[in-house]
């Protein structure tokens, strides 16, 4: 792959990252629907990267397009989605765009997804590693970030920092809190 990134840009920023893995349900309805009626609305992830399966043969996920046109993500077998999440788009200055995506409601079928959200060290600065290039996004620390995108969904992530030592309560809350915010989608 040729880009303008060191060979080690991954490095710093994951000696303690957070995965979290989710499966997700979206039911059958049984009502007619709009056709752009949503069970999670646009949005993109806040995490660095996120790795997705889909179920084979059923298409609910789609995302925008270069051109800001929303196109299905249709499952492949075999493969997983890779989304970009937002520190990601920060750190590589750019280069790297998050996945703007979104589900719909497929009356009639249920869906089911296997995600992994991959985000670096809460603790890491994220900041332009993209040498000889000026920042387009000042630096931040991870966990500051996801804490603060968080509260934009009016849900306080305290217990991200209550307890740094236990990952698997952090974990718990995230999932806790993906499962909120895909509701109100």
């Amino acid at each position: 792959m040729n880009h303008p990134f060191p060979a080690d840009w991954f490095k710093p920023i994951t000696r303690k990252p957070i995965a979290v893995a989710r499966l997700a349900y979206y039911p059958s309805f049984s009502c007619e629907l709009s056709q752009d009626q949503l069970s999670c609305g646009a949005h993109t992830d806040d995490n660095g990267v996120t790795l997705l399966m889909q179920q084979e043969g059923v298409c609910g996920l789609q995302v925008k397009n270069g051109q800001g046109e929303w196109i299905d993500a249709v499952p492949i077998h075999g493969t997983i989605v890779v989304n970009i999440g937002d520190l990601v788009e920060r750190w590589s200055n750019g280069h790297f765009k998050a996945t703007e995506h979104r589900v719909l409601m497929q009356p009639g079928v249920e869906r089911y997804s296997a995600i992994v959200f991959h985000t670096p060290d809460y603790h890491a600065t994220i900041e332009c590693c993209v040498k000889d290039e000026i920042p387009k996004y000042p630096a931040i620390i991870a966990g500051d970030f996801i804490k603060n995108r968080g509260e934009a969904h009016s849900k306080p992530l305290d217990q991200w920092t209550d307890n740094e030592q236990n990952l698997i309560s952090a974990e718990e809350y995230s999932l806790k809190l993906r499962a909120d915010v895909n509701q109100k989608h």
